[in-house]
Protein backbone atom coordinates (compact mmCIF):
# COMPACT_ATOMS: atom_id res chain seq x y z
CA UNK A 1 0.00 0.00 0.00
CA UNK A 2 1.48 3.53 -1.08
CA UNK A 3 -0.29 6.38 1.65
CA UNK A 4 0.43 9.87 1.19
CA UNK A 5 0.38 11.85 4.55
CA UNK A 6 -2.64 13.54 5.26
CA UNK A 7 -3.05 17.06 4.52
CA UNK A 8 -0.60 19.21 6.57
CA UNK A 9 -0.93 22.85 8.34
CA UNK A 10 0.96 25.73 6.87
CA UNK A 11 -0.03 28.41 9.55
CA UNK A 12 3.35 28.09 11.33
CA UNK A 13 5.86 29.97 8.20
CA UNK A 14 8.77 29.46 10.49
CA UNK A 15 8.68 25.48 10.83
CA UNK A 16 10.94 23.27 8.84
CA UNK A 17 9.10 21.54 5.99
CA UNK A 18 9.95 18.04 7.83
CA UNK A 19 8.42 19.86 10.40
CA UNK A 20 4.81 20.78 9.35
CA UNK A 21 1.98 19.41 11.38
CA UNK A 22 -1.30 17.97 10.17
CA UNK A 23 -3.98 20.33 10.16
CA UNK A 24 -7.59 19.33 12.02
CA UNK A 25 -8.75 17.62 8.33
CA UNK A 26 -5.50 15.59 7.71
CA UNK A 27 -6.20 14.08 11.38
CA UNK A 28 -9.90 13.37 10.65
CA UNK A 29 -8.94 11.63 7.52
CA UNK A 30 -5.95 9.75 8.16
CA UNK A 31 -8.88 8.50 10.83
CA UNK A 32 -10.99 8.09 9.12
CA UNK A 33 -8.62 5.81 6.38
CA UNK A 34 -7.42 3.78 10.11
CA UNK A 35 -11.10 3.60 10.38
CA UNK A 36 -11.86 1.71 6.97
CA UNK A 37 -8.56 -0.34 6.62
CA UNK A 38 -9.77 -2.21 9.89
CA UNK A 39 -13.42 -2.80 9.04
CA UNK A 40 -11.74 -3.85 5.58
CA UNK A 41 -9.18 -6.23 7.46
CA UNK A 42 -6.73 -4.74 5.12
CA UNK A 43 -4.28 -3.45 8.23
CA UNK A 44 -0.60 -3.61 7.00
CA UNK A 45 1.43 -5.83 8.66
CA UNK A 46 4.33 -3.63 8.65
CA UNK A 47 4.37 0.45 7.90
CA UNK A 48 7.07 2.11 6.78
CA UNK A 49 6.86 5.61 7.28
CA UNK A 50 8.51 8.85 6.86
CA UNK A 51 10.19 10.49 9.99
CA UNK A 52 8.23 13.97 8.72
CA UNK A 53 5.92 15.15 11.57
CA UNK A 54 3.10 14.81 8.88
CA UNK A 55 3.62 11.79 8.36
CA UNK A 56 4.57 10.44 12.02
CA UNK A 57 0.98 11.90 12.69
CA UNK A 58 -0.37 10.12 9.43
CA UNK A 59 0.76 6.89 11.37
CA UNK A 60 -0.73 7.83 14.83
CA UNK A 61 -3.99 8.00 13.58
CA UNK A 62 -4.40 5.00 11.35
CA UNK A 63 -3.35 2.72 14.56
CA UNK A 64 -5.20 4.33 16.71
CA UNK A 65 -7.74 1.84 14.92
CA UNK A 66 -5.75 -1.04 14.90
CA UNK A 67 -2.15 -0.93 15.84
CA UNK A 68 0.23 -2.17 13.46
CA UNK A 69 4.13 -2.38 12.93
CA UNK A 70 5.95 0.86 12.24
CA UNK A 71 9.69 1.20 11.13
CA UNK A 72 10.34 4.81 10.58
CA UNK A 73 13.16 5.37 7.42
CA UNK A 74 14.68 8.36 6.85
CA UNK A 75 15.17 8.04 3.30
CA UNK A 76 11.65 8.40 2.95
CA UNK A 77 11.32 11.94 3.86
CA UNK A 78 10.84 13.31 0.24
CA UNK A 79 12.27 10.06 -1.46
CA UNK A 80 12.72 10.20 -5.56
CA UNK A 81 11.49 6.79 -7.32
CA UNK A 82 15.10 4.95 -6.64
CA UNK A 83 15.02 5.65 -2.74
CA UNK A 84 11.47 4.50 -2.84
CA UNK A 85 11.99 1.24 -4.70
CA UNK A 86 15.20 0.82 -2.58
CA UNK A 87 12.94 1.40 0.63
CA UNK A 88 11.16 -1.33 -0.48
CA UNK A 89 14.21 -4.09 -1.32
CA UNK A 90 15.40 -3.39 1.82
CA UNK A 91 11.88 -4.09 3.35
CA UNK A 92 11.54 -6.90 6.00
CA UNK A 93 9.24 -9.64 4.85
CA UNK A 94 5.63 -9.12 5.83
CA UNK A 95 2.69 -9.71 3.92
CA UNK A 96 1.46 -6.47 3.62
CA UNK A 97 3.43 -3.51 3.63
CA UNK A 98 2.36 0.26 4.09
CA UNK A 99 4.51 3.12 3.10
CA UNK A 100 3.46 6.82 4.14
CA UNK A 101 5.50 8.78 2.27
CA UNK A 102 5.18 12.04 -0.39
CA UNK A 103 4.90 13.07 -3.32
CA UNK A 104 6.09 13.80 -6.03
CA UNK A 105 8.14 10.72 -5.05
CA UNK A 106 4.94 8.01 -4.16
CA UNK A 107 2.84 9.47 -7.51
CA UNK A 108 5.95 9.10 -9.72
CA UNK A 109 6.06 5.29 -7.72
CA UNK A 110 2.24 4.64 -8.30
CA UNK A 111 2.18 5.35 -12.06
CA UNK A 112 5.48 3.11 -12.79
CA UNK A 113 4.13 0.09 -10.75
CA UNK A 114 0.81 0.32 -12.93
CA UNK A 115 2.03 1.26 -15.91
CA UNK A 116 1.05 -1.37 -17.95
CA UNK A 117 -2.55 -0.25 -16.86
CA UNK A 118 -3.50 2.90 -18.67
CA UNK A 119 -6.66 3.62 -16.49
CA UNK A 120 -4.83 3.44 -13.23
CA UNK A 121 -3.06 6.32 -13.99
CA UNK A 122 -3.16 9.31 -11.67
CA UNK A 123 -2.12 12.96 -12.76
CA UNK A 124 -2.53 13.59 -8.91
CA UNK A 125 -1.97 11.82 -5.88
CA UNK A 126 -3.76 13.80 -3.25
CA UNK A 127 -3.32 13.80 0.70
CA UNK A 128 -4.34 10.79 2.63
CA UNK A 129 -4.75 9.10 -0.87
CA UNK A 130 -3.97 5.40 -0.80
CA UNK A 131 -3.05 3.00 -3.27
CA UNK A 132 -3.64 -0.39 -2.54
CA UNK A 133 -1.30 -2.92 -4.73
CA UNK A 134 -1.34 -6.45 -5.81
CA UNK A 135 3.21 -6.62 -5.71
CA UNK A 136 5.21 -9.81 -6.87
CA UNK A 137 6.82 -11.67 -4.08
CA UNK A 138 10.07 -10.29 -4.84
CA UNK A 139 10.57 -6.35 -4.55
CA UNK A 140 14.37 -6.13 -4.79
CA UNK A 141 13.85 -5.32 -8.59
CA UNK A 142 10.21 -3.88 -9.01
CA UNK A 143 9.93 -2.51 -12.59
CA UNK A 144 7.70 -0.85 -14.24
CA UNK A 145 4.02 -2.79 -14.56
CA UNK A 146 4.76 -5.03 -11.62
CA UNK A 147 1.95 -3.73 -9.38
CA UNK A 148 -1.67 -4.74 -10.09
CA UNK A 149 -3.94 -2.12 -8.81
CA UNK A 150 -6.93 -3.17 -6.56
CA UNK A 151 -8.20 -0.03 -5.24
CA UNK A 152 -7.55 4.07 -4.90
CA UNK A 153 -9.23 5.91 -1.91
CA UNK A 154 -8.63 9.48 -1.27
CA UNK A 155 -10.30 11.24 1.14
CA UNK A 156 -13.31 12.27 -1.13
CA UNK A 157 -14.19 8.81 -0.86
CA UNK A 158 -14.93 8.85 2.85
CA UNK A 159 -17.80 11.32 2.51
CA UNK A 160 -19.46 8.65 -0.09
CA UNK A 161 -19.58 6.68 2.87
CA UNK A 162 -16.56 3.82 2.43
Amino acid sequence: MLLRHAKSDWKENDLADIERPLSDKGKKNAAKLGKWLLQQNLMPDLILVSPAVRAQQTLKRICNECPASAITVDSLYLADISQLKQVLADAPFAERIMLIGHNPGLESLYNMLVSKTPDSHVQLFPTCAMAHLIMPSDWKNIEEGDGKLQQFITPKDFKNGI
